[in-house]
């Protein structure tokens, strides 16, 4: 369809006859009189972040689904053009990329002060009480990892795929003869999901950060955790484990039942075993790019395929169980010392899907 040229020239007129520095426009439309956006590279995995993942020589590595391993200096990798912009033309073009910039600004920060963090050097075969422990969380840092984490949460391509495949599900059942949403459509569902994150990773949930020293992890344009494309259907029952460096990975945990206020933030260190369960579940929600710093992954089957997967209601029995002991550990006992919670939340969820599951007649 061709744009009437003569009505929107009106249009602009008019709006600019409305505004002036005299008369300027309210603040609340700052961002949306910009007539022409101009074309930009969008970064879901922000340049600042990718500086954390150089090799000594100062590059990045990437493999591809296709196995072609790429290495360029930060910020080469990880973009979309104008995947934060809408452009509807004339005044109406609006971008919501600028909310990104605290987060990624904050990043080295950020990065800082996860190194101060401590995590004990226990034995993998000693129980969960004795390898978990209890970091300080000023509310200034709760609210800092709530801002990075939302933010590449937000911004991966696997929520735009969620979106891609939502908006075109709903396009074809009123009959659309091209239901595939463009980046517009995709944008302006995608808007919102940064504060909507934010807000309840600010005021809710238990946080983990996981150490390696023995294996590397990997990162990827996809990570597991069960967070909806959608601002109006967040609630209890989500997680989030996302490798932020290579020797670090972060976890938020809602889980259905709750689960002890203090501490807000715990640490464990991982080892070579356990990284790699991790590592291989990053492949099956990855689509197109993993990265890594020293070691490069071995690709998984589910990876070369070329799509974003996703675990069955997003369950793991060894993760879950995990996300189980990281959740429920607290400080209740005589003096302050560790203890574990009886509940099981992502455990016993994982047995009634089963059970419903039994029910429907499906697999097992």
């Amino acid at each position: 369809m061709l744009r009437d040229r003569t009505l929107e020239s009106r249009l602009a007129q008019y709006w600019n006859s409305l505004t002036s520095e005299s008369n300027p426009p309210p603040t609340g439309f700052a961002r949306l009189i910009k007539k022409h956006l101009k074309t930009e590279l969008h970064h879901w995995w922000p340049r600042t972040l990718s500086e954390h993942w150089q090799a000594p020589d100062h590059m990045v590595s990437a493999i591809r689904s296709n196995g072609v391993v790429r290495r360029a200096p930060p910020g080469a990798f990880g973009g979309i053009t104008n995947a934060h912009h809408m452009k509807m033309g004339g005044p109406w073009d609006s971008t919501f990329e600028p909310i990104f910039n605290q987060p990624d600004g904050e990043m080295s920060d950020f990065v800082s002060w996860l190194f101060t963090l401590e995590a004990p050097t226990v034995p993998s075969a000693r129980p969960s009480m004795e390898r978990i422990a209890a970091a300080s969380f000023p509310v200034a840092r709760r609210q800092q990892i709530a801002r990075i984490t939302a933010s590449l949460l937000a911004r991966t391509p696997s929520i735009r795929n969620q979106i891609r495949l939502g908006t075109e599900f709903f396009r074809g059942e009123i009959g659309l003869a091209n239901p595939a949403p463009d980046k517009n459509l995709i944008a302006a569902n995608q808007q919102g999901l940064y504060d909507a994150y934010r807000k309840q990773m600010e005021r809710s949930g238990r946080w983990a950060v996981l150490f390696s020293d023995s294996k590397e992890f990997i990162a990827g344009d996809g990570f597991l955790h069960n967070f909806p494309a959608s601002r109006d259907e967040l609630g209890s029952g989500r997680k989030l484990v996302l490798p932020i460096l290579p020797t670090a990975a972060i976890v938020f945990m809602l889980p259905f039942g709750g689960h002890p206020m203090d501490p807000g933030l715990v640490t464990l260190r991982v080892n070579e075993e356990e990284v790699a369960t991790l590592n291989d579940i990053v492949q099956i929600y990855a689509r197109d790019i993993l990265f890594f710093r020293a070691e490069q992954p071995v690709l998984a089957n589910h990876f070369t395929i070329g799509e974003h997967r996703e675990l069955k209601y997003h369950q793991h029995i060894w993760l879950d169980g995990l996300l189980d002991d990281l959740s429920q550990y607290n400080l209740w006992g005589a003096g302050g010392t560790p203890g574990m919670c009886r509940e099981r939340p992502y455990s016993d969820a994982i047995e009634g899907n089963r059970m419903l599951d039994r029910l429907a007649g499906g697999e097992d």
